[in-house]
């Protein structure tokens, strides 16, 4: 899902159809892990944007643990 989110942003393709200006997006994923909390969630997905940030943008990080 959040490949196909920035596909469609570097496309400029907008989810109702429309056309967007050009733009990148990158993210970060994570999953809730067993016992964890929404602080930790948040935290590694986080981590996990600036990794993608840091490895050259417009692109999808997922978070590890």
């Amino acid at each position: 899902m959040a490949e196909r989110i920035r596909n469609n942003v570097e496309s400029g393709r907008g989810t109702g159809g429309g056309a967007l200006p050009a733009a990148t997006v990158s993210l970060g994923v994570a999953a809730l892990g067993a016992g964890e909390n929404e602080a930790g969630l948040l935290a590694r997905a986080d981590r996990a944007l600036y990794q993608a940030k840091n490895a050259g943008r417009n692109r999808v990080m997922l978070a590890e643990g």
